[in-house]
């Protein structure tokens, strides 16, 4: 920004040396020496030259950072689309593996107090690597990353307890998990809405469907099956 407007004052200024030189050319000061007259036009031409010179480059600089900038925010936003869909998948099979003990449970039936869940972990939505580099991406789509990321890390620090035994998988825990599960993938769509809205993906043998559509449906069914409970 600062060089944009740099760039701009630069053009302004060559405006006006040059219209000073043409002044001075076509309406020469009365008394003035000529040649002095026609060396003053030709000074202030050669500045504004240059000044017209600096704007162009500054310009060129600036197009150029631009561009640069929306191509690596197109690589940044395909990267995490990818990783998003991960994240979806493994929020979906956990969801299902934590409502069929909730199923079993409302039937009477017991389920085994210690699981071993480290494989429905949800993996989190991008690497330290692109700790810094998400920062191109608009704040809304930075807030809803950084959110979601705060999230699985509940959700996984939850599984791990019940894993590790340090938690028992009873009716209380698997409802409050699958609570937890619902939300992370409301966030999760709204993260969908910012870097991927089109992006979709098939469940199962089902065919392609936008990932928004589908995290909608199944975030929504798991709220009101928690909420029948």
């Amino acid at each position: 920004m600062r060089k944009f407007m740099g760039s701009n004052s630069d053009l302004g200024l060559f405006l006006v040396l040059v219209a000073i030189g043409l002044w001075i050319i076509l309406w020469p000061i009365h008394g003035f020496d000529p040649g002095a007259s026609a060396a003053l036009a030709g000074a202030l031409f050669g500045g504004a030259a240059l000044l017209l010179g600096n704007w162009i480059n500054r310009y060129n600089e600036v197009d150029a950072g631009a561009t640069e900038r929306e191509e690596r925010k197109t690589k940044l936003t395909t990267l995490l689309a990818a990783e998003l869909v991960n994240v979806a998948a493994s929020l979906i099979d956990a969801k299902r593996f934590v409502d069929a003990a909730l199923v079993t449970f409302e039937a009477g039936g017991s389920v085994e107090p210690r699981q071993d869940m480290s494989w429905l972990m949800p993996p989190r939505p991008f690497n330290d690597s692109l700790d810094l580099e998400i920062l191109i991406l608009e704040q809304p789509a930075i807030d809803a990353l950084v959110t979601l990321r705060s999230n699985l890390w509940k959700t996984g620090r939850a599984m791990a307890a019940i894993t590790e035994g340090r938690d028992s998988f009873g009716w209380l825990r698997a409802t409050a998990l699958s609570g937890g599960l619902a939300h992370d993938m409301s966030v999760l769509t709204k993260v969908f809405e910012h870097i991927a809205p089109t992006r979709e993906f098939a469940l199962e043998d089902k065919s392609p469907e936008l990932a928004i559509s589908i995290l909608k449906r199944l975030a929504k069914i798991a709220s009101t099956s928690t909420k029948l409970k």
